[in-house]
């Protein structure tokens, strides 16, 4: 059984790795319809069979690089989020704070940000369902946590104000 992609080392001799960064490296520079099978294995200097060995496809091969990226963001926010104790409309700043600060503020994530931003200029079909598998647990999360500090709100009213916050980080990536 193939490991998680958040799992998989990043030893340049290995692989599943250097397809990893490969796959990288060309989505950001040239986007999905750039980043050929042929050019991943030519970069990461690995038969092209070895792609779909691993990954099964280019499309597996980019969910694998997006999980492996947004994985530990998405770790710290939910750990920032379980640190917030108190709830009520005072909490919504240290709500906020972990939903962001992992972005922004954590050193080694910013491959993770050219990540995301080039995603957000993708075409919806290709990196909606992407976006959707690595993000949905934790927007859930969140927008409980919001719900929580103002129970008589419509928690769907509070998912759409929510994606505003979610859309501003996405439009700050892509400066």
């Amino acid at each position: 059984m193939n490991p998680k992609p958040e799992n998989i080392a990043c030893d340049s001799n290995d692989t599943q790795a250097r397809l990893l960064n490969a796959a990288e490296s060309l989505f950001i520079d040239a986007g999905y319809a750039g980043m050929s099978a042929r050019a991943i294995a030519q970069t990461a200097g690995v038969n092209i069979a070895a792609m779909g060995y691993h990954f099964g496809s280019k499309h597996g091969l980019l969910e694998a690089v997006l999980i492996r990226r947004v994985a530990p963001i998405n770790d710290a926010r939910l750990r920032r989020l379980a640190r917030v104790c108190e709830r009520g409309p005072d909490a919504i700043g240290a709500i906020l704070h972990a939903f962001l600060w992992p972005v922004f503020y954590t050193e080694n994530e910013a491959p993770a940000r050219r990540l995301m931003g080039r995603v957000m200029t993708e075409p919806a079909d290709v990196v909606e369902p992407l976006l959707d598998l690595v993000f949905s647990d934790v927007i859930e999360q969140f927008v409980a946590a919001v719900a929580a500090c103002f129970p008589n709100e419509d928690k769907g009213l509070i998912a759409q104000k929510f994606s505003f916050v979610v859309g501003a980080l996405s439009f700050t990536l892509l400066r």
